[in-house]
C-alpha cells in the first residue's frame, strides 16, 4: 500500500523503497530472460515500463527524490553483477531513466504530470535509440537498401509499378517509433495511478493469496553460452537481408547500377565499425565502469545483499503468478500474469523467512 506520508514512519518508508529497488533491479537483471522464455517479442517495451513504474513508486514512497538517484545507482550495480555481459548501452539507459525521473518529480508536484512525461522518454528514447544505432553502423545505405529490396520485390509480385514512390523504411520506423509511442502513452497514464490501482488490488490479492507460490513453473536450465549479435535472430535477419540486397543489386537491372558499390561499403563500414567497438572501444570503457562498479559495489554492499537475497523469493511469486492463469490464453493471460504479479509483489511480504 502507498503509505500516508503524514502518519506512516520513515522506517516504513525506507522498507518499502528498498523493496522496490529490489523489484527494479530483478526487472532489469533477470525480467528479459523471462520474458525471452515466454517468447514474448518487443521485450525493451515491457523492461521499459517496468523501470517508469518502479521509478514513479520510489518518488511516491520518498520526501528526498535523491532516492531515486541513489536506487539507480544500486540496480546498476545490481545488474553488473547478476548480468555481467550486458551491453553498455544498457546501463547508460537505466541512468538516463533514473537521472530523467529525478529530474521530473523534482521539477513538477504532479506525480501523473511527472509519470506520464517519463513514460514519453523512457519509451521513445528505447525505439529511437536502436534506430540510431542501426544508422551510425550501417549508414543511410541500410535504410535506401531496404527501400530498393521492398520496391523490388513488390514489382516481382506485380504490385507496384517502377516510377512507384515507396519509403518501406520509412514505414517501418514509423510502426516502430509509434509501438513505443503508444506503449509509453500508456505507462505514463498508468504509472500515475497505481497508488489507486494498488488500493484496488489489495483485496483481491490479500484474499486469494496461498503459500502455493512456493511451487516452480520455470524450470532451471544451465546458462548457455553468450551469443554475439550475428549469432540472434535479429542479427541473421539482418545479415540475410545484406547478402540477398546485394546479390539482387548485382543480378537485377531494376537496382541502380551503384547500388552493389553501396552496399559492399555499408557492409564493409559496419565490420570496421563493429570491430572498433568490440575490440577497442567497449573493452576499455568496460574495464573503466568495472572499476566504478568494484568500488560502489562495497559501499553499497547491505543493500546489494538484501536485494539479491530477495531474487529466490520474486521469482517465486512470479512462478505463482504465471501457474495461476492457465485457464487462461494468449494476451489476456499476459495481461493478467504483470497485473498479478505486480500486485503482488508490491502488496505481500516478500522476504527469506516466509
Amino acid at each position: 500500500m502507498l503509505p500516508n506520508k503524514k502518519s506512516n514512519t520513515n522506517h516504513l518508508n525506507e522498507n518499502e523503497i528498498r523493496r522496490v529497488t529490489a523489484l527494479w533491479a530483478f526487472s532489469e537483471a533477470a525480467f528479459g530472460g523471462i520474458l525471452h522464455a515466454l517468447r514474448i517479442p518487443l521485450t525493451g517495451i515491457f523492461i521499459g515500463s517496468a523501470a517508469v513504474m518502479f521509478i514513479t513508486l520510489l518518488s511516491y514512497y520518498s520526501s528526498d527524490k535523491k532516492n531515486i538517484l541513489r536506487a539507480t545507482i544500486v540496480v546498476v550495480i545490481v545488474k553488473a553483477l547478476i548480468s555481467p555481459h550486458t551491453p553498455l548501452t544498457a546501463y547508460f539507459a537505466v541512468f538516463l531513466q533514473g537521472i530523467m525521473g529525478y529530474l521530473l518529480f523534482s521539477l513538477f508536484k504532479s506525480h501523473k504530470i511527472s509519470a506520464f512525461i517519463l513514460g514519453l522518454f523512457s519509451l521513445l528514447y528505447s525505439a529511437f535509440h536502436r534506430v540510431i544505432i542501426l544508422t551510425v553502423v550501417f549508414g543511410a545505405a541500410l535504410w535506401q537498401s531496404l527501400d530498393e529490396f521492398a520496391k523490388f520485390i513488390l514489382l516481382q509480385l506485380g504490385i507496384a509499378e517502377s516510377e512507384t514512390v515507396f519509403s518501406f523504411s520509412f514505414l517501418l520506423i514509423g510502426l516502430y517509433v509509434s509501438l513505443h509511442l503508444a506503449a509509453g502513452i500508456y505507462i505514463g497514464i498508468k504509472a500515475g495511478k497505481l497508488d489507486k490501482w494498488l488500493e484496488s488490488k489489495r483485496p483481491q490479492i490479500e484474499g486469494s493469496f496461498t503459500d502455493n507460490y512456493y511451487n516452480a513453473v520455470f524450470e532451471k536450465k544451465n546458462k548457455g553460452k553468450r551469443k554475439y549479435w550475428w549469432k540472434r535472430p535479429s542479427g541473421i535477419v539482418l545479415i540475410t537481408f545484406l547478402l540477398a540486397a546485394l546479390l539482387i543489386s548485382y543480378f537485377s537491372p531494376a537496382f541502380n547500377e551503384n547500388r552493389t558499390v553501396e552496399i559492399l561499403i555499408m557492409i564493409f563500414r559496419s565490420v570496421v565499425i563493429l570491430f572498433l567497438w568490440f575490440v577497442v572501444i567497449a573493452p576499455l570503457a568496460a574495464k573503466l565502469f568495472k572499476k566504478i562498479i568494484e568500488k560502489k559495489k562495497f559501499e553499497k554492499a547491505s543493500e546489494i545483499n538484501f536485494i539479491t537475497n530477495l531474487f529466490p523469493r520474486i521469482q517465486q511469486v512470479i512462478n505463482y503468478c504465471w501457474k495461476s492463469t492457465t485457464h487462461l490464453k494468449g494476451i489476456t493471460r499476459f495481461k493478467k500474469f504483470l497485473s498479478d504479479s505486480l500486485a503482488m509483489l508490491l502488496i505481500l511480504e516478500i522476504n527469506n523467512n516466509g
